[in-house]
């Protein structure tokens, strides 16, 4: 295979992908990358033509073909800023590096011609890209680290090094050998499949996500604190570390529907699921099990940590006001305590032991909070 045939090969491959990130774009909001990926393919395929055309004024076909790979790169980096929601800007800067260099491509293939500067002019583009590329990736690791993004970050550093490699050899080796042109357009087709697995992998979190949250407060669903909860209680029985759960539902939640409408309600769910948000610790567990009635799971937690967790939820509730077409009203809530010291005790045993909790809390008054119960002896 020559070097034509691997251009034309190539553009062929970035034409499919462009069309195939397109395809899976359409119609799915907040995926602008997928698009700026997308149209970066697609200079590529053009660039990596214009490259193989025989026909036609030089100094055009030199010039654009630059242009093109140029945009390409520039593109690239866009398409990942906006994927990892860093360095939105970055694009522009390194757009103004391509238009610097596109006008040097053309002095120097008018005269006197340089076919090494050129090489060089396209390598300083690529390393400047692919750097920026990079770097964006793995700055967006600092929170989760995906496999993908991370081989898409070797694989931009791979460009860049194998684009600096080809910037100090040019003068030794002005042309370059077809295993290098080889490498650099591999490492440009690999991306493409690297991008599609990123957005591929994203879209089954989100859908995990959606799976496991509950679609009007936002907070986990049964079966999402089903599954948490195995890695908290496996993790307490390791470390011999208590755990405690709040158990709570909101007072009189039915009148509420039944005096203000079922908007009102929903509204205080989500006040609730908000309190309990900003009340807990990142590492807790927040869940509404149905209805009006939630479950938190504090992990490392003891009782007296937990009352005086919800003596804060009851403060915080107890200071809301809400305002409908019906009037106005405000709210409390029911909140029993449970802890539990290591052991074998299941999910299920928690929530007996918070139903327990939960129930003489309401006993005494539903404006108490009740004092922590007893585990359940388990064999």
């Amino acid at each position: 295979m020559d070097v034509l045939t691997l251009f034309f090969v190539e553009a062929s491959i970035l034409f499919l992908f462009s069309l195939t990130v397109l395809a899976g774009s359409i119609g799915r909001s907040g995926k602008s990358g997928s698009y700026w990926f997308a149209a970066s393919n697609f200079c590529g395929g053009v660039g990596l033509l214009l490259h193989c055309a025989s026909d036609g004024p030089v100094l055009i076909i030199v010039v654009l073909a630059n242009l093109f790979t140029f945009v390409e790169l520039t593109l690239l980096t866009k398409a990942i800023a906006e994927f990892v929601s860093l360095g939105r800007h970055v694009w522009l800067y390194l757009l103004g590096l391509s238009v610097l260099m596109t006008v040097a491509t053309v002095r120097y293939t008018l005269w006197p011609e340089n076919h090494n500067l050129r090489i060089a002019f396209i390598s300083v583009v690529a390393i400047a890209t692919a750097a920026s590329s990079a770097t964006l990736l793995f700055r967006s690791l600092r929170d989760t680290v995906k496999v993908s993004t991370v081989v898409m970050g070797i694989l931009f550093s791979l460009y860049a090094t194998t684009n600096t490699v080809r910037l100090f050899n040019v003068w030794t080796f002005p042309h370059q050998s077809f295993f290098h042109i080889w490498l650099d357009r591999t490492i440009i087709a690999a991306l493409s499949f690297g991008f599609i697995w990123m957005t591929t992998t994203r879209l089954r979190d989100g859908l995990e996500r959606l799976a496991g949250t509950d679609a009007l407060t936002g907070t986990l669903n049964r079966r999402a604190v089903e599954r948490e909860t195995a890695t908290v209680f496996s993790r307490s029985r390791e470390h011999n570390h208590s755990i405690a759960a709040l158990m709570l539902d909101i007072d009189r939640f039915k009148q509420i529907n039944d005096s203000y409408g079922h908007q009102a309600g929903d509204l205080a769910l989500c006040a609730v699921a908000e309190c309990l948000r900003s009340t807990m610790r990142a590492g807790d567990l927040i869940a509404r099990l149905g209805g009006d009635e939630f479950l938190v799971i504090m992990p490392d937690t003891d009782a007296d940590a937990a009352q005086l967790a919800a003596d804060r939820i009851q403060t915080q509730l107890a200071e809301l006001r809400f305002s409908c077409d019906t009037g106005e009203f405000g709210l409390c809530a029911s909140i029993g305590i449970t802890s539990i010291d290591g052991g074998n005790l299941t999910l299920q045993d928690l929530l007996k032991l918070g139903d327990r909790a939960l129930y003489a809390a309401k006993a005494i008054s539903r404006r108490e909070v009740s004092a922590p119960l007893t585990p359940i002896p388990t064999t």
